[in-house]
């Protein structure tokens, strides 16, 4: 089922007065993406998937151009929606009085009739109490008739909690954007009836010869478990703890070491470490003594860091948890380093590689001018002989589907370079396995996120408590069995023979009265 919005003949809605900007030139395959979307001077329900670093915020911006109604932007989190407000001034004529932004710490109200409305899922979604200004406001995007819903990372829409959003709002077309069209559940089918068919998807290996990406060099580098870790490793049966010894692995932490010093130092680029796990995530950036943002970091000081990484040459790597995966955008980066991931998500994979995606000119060019082929690195981190290595292997796919190749690095770092890096000397190493060792189970887990609604299919083996009642459909019932004590089996056998006797009386009285 398609859905078209005749907007020209739309004189319902009032018309929001917004043009792109003259050096706002969408490239060949964006105009391309466009022209699936509109066509017969309508406006087609539909999803464009674009790598990362391609330029689908000026997609998204240019659709809203040419409707003309107001728009319902929603974004993954509060970092992306400043982004997003910051894209419509960069590339549209739109009035700072017409967008405005619905964060919990920014509430904002456009004036007039039409305007741009830039939030988060979780904000439109949210089923809890509210304050009086956000009930206002919530219920005036509600009640309002959009003319565009425009939803970035739209693969996390089938989620159970951001499916919410299309029935909560009104709108007459749907536009979503994606890098990544794919979930390790089965809900992304549900794209289809939810918002509409796929519209135009971008072969990534196409824009890295014209130059529109970055061409990456992508790596798996083995790292030995040391003999005590590994020891440790083959004992535990707790999930968590293995995680834990394998992420924390002394050669991971000595390679992650010795590949930051090289791309600082040699090569002078800006480095973005990942680790989903935020014991890990804590200790390397701590051991390392740089910058870290996950989940419980406010967005004051995530601005801070992000801006401080974009400008400053003192600030070189920064250690993110999985906030980062989406809708962060710091072009500067070139380099990625991958220390602990959300077991085999193909997804995640291919975000954290879109990090690294901005364009910095075209292949013929750097060739030409005596540089090398390769421009940005991604580096996957990864402890032999574990469960990591199958993981490893399934989050490659996407990436392989796309035409990209892995290198494997197997001797990282190198043996003249072991004595000026951490955790060279065993007591060291034996140190950090006792902190392992000690921390809880909550401590070593990973970072749980409202958008982590599609990992079902990672764990489907699961050992959980149950009930033979349970497993029978019995649960719940209203007649179960008890177990009676012996006095219990007394009065129920003595009120039973006095039952018995009241009806042996009253069948003896029908029998007279029948005679009689």
């Amino acid at each position: 089922m398609l859905e078209e919005y005749d907007f020209r003949n739309d004189n319902v809605n009032p018309d929001l007065n917004m043009e792109l900007k003259p050096h706002a030139q969408p490239r060949p395959y964006q105009e391309k993406s466009l022209s699936k979307m509109f066509g017969n001077g309508r406006a087609r329900s539909g999803i464009i998937v674009l790598p990362c670093g391609a330029g689908k915020s000026l997609v998204g911006v240019s659709a809203a151009c040419r409707i003309k109604k107001s728009c319902l932007c929603l974004a993954t989190n509060a970092v992306s929606v400043d982004q997003w407000a910051f894209q419509f001034k960069l590339w549209s004529t739109i009035q700072d009085d017409q967008i405005c932004r619905f964060t919990s710490d920014s509430k904002e109200r456009f004036r007039g009739n039409a305007g741009v409305v830039v939030t988060t899922y979780n904000m439109v979604a949210f089923g809890g109490k509210r304050s009086e200004e956000s009930e206002k406001i919530i219920e005036e995007i509600r009640n309002r008739e959009w003319g565009l819903l425009l939803m970035d990372e739209v693969h996390v829409v089938p989620a159970h909690m951001f499916r919410k959003v299309i029935s909560l709002t009104k709108s007459h077309c749907k536009l979503g954007l994606t890098a990544t069209l794919v979930r390790e559940d089965e809900r992304i089918t549900d794209l289809n009836f939810l918002i509409g068919p796929k519209l135009y998807e971008a072969n990534w290996l196409d824009l890295v010869k014209g130059g529109f990406i970055a061409n990456v060099q992508c790596a798996e580098v083995w790292c030995p478990m040391t003999k005590e870790f590994f020891s440790e490793y083959l004992k535990k049966e707790n999930s968590k703890k293995k995680q834990a010894l394998y992420v924390m692995n002394p050669n991971k932490f000595r390679a992650c070491e010795f590949l930051i010093r090289f791309h600082e130092q040699q090569r002078g680029d800006k480095i973005i470490v990942f680790a989903d796990n935020l014991f890990a995530l804590t200790e390397y950036a701590m051991k390392l003594r740089k910058p870290m943002i996950y989940g419980a970091t406010s967005h004051v000081e995530r601005t801070k860091i992000l801006q401080a990484f974009k400008c400053s040459r003192d600030l070189n790597t920064i250690f993110l948890s999985k906030v980062g995966d989406n809708s962060i955008d710091i072009p500067e980066a070139n380099v990625i380093i991958q220390i602990s991931s959300h077991a085999g998500s193909r997804r995640q994979e291919a975000q954290r590689l879109g990090r690294i995606l901005r364009a910095k000119g075209k292949l013929e060019d750097r060739m030409a001018g005596g540089k090398e082929e390769y421009n940005a690195f991604f580096y996957s981190l990864v402890s032999t002989d574990t469960q990591e290595m199958f993981y490893s292997t399934k989050r490659q796919q996407f990436l392989i589907d796309q035409g990209y190749s892995f290198k494997v690095i197997t001797s990282l770092p190198p043996p003249d370079s072991g004595a000026d890096l951490s955790y060279h000397r065993l007591d060291e190493q034996l140190a950090l396995l006792g902190k392992v060792l000690s921390a809880g189970d909550d401590a070593v887990g990973l970072e749980q996120l409202d958008e982590d609604a599609d990992d079902i299919a990672l764990h489907k083996a699961r050992r959980i408590a149950g009930s033979m009642s349970a497993m029978s459909g019995a649960q719940g019932m209203v007649y179960m069995e008890y177990r009676y004590d012996p006095w219990q089996k007394q009065l129920f056998k003595a009120s039973s023979q006095i039952f018995f006797s009241f009806q042996l009386l009253y069948a003896v009285q029908c029998i007279v009265s029948h005679d009689l």
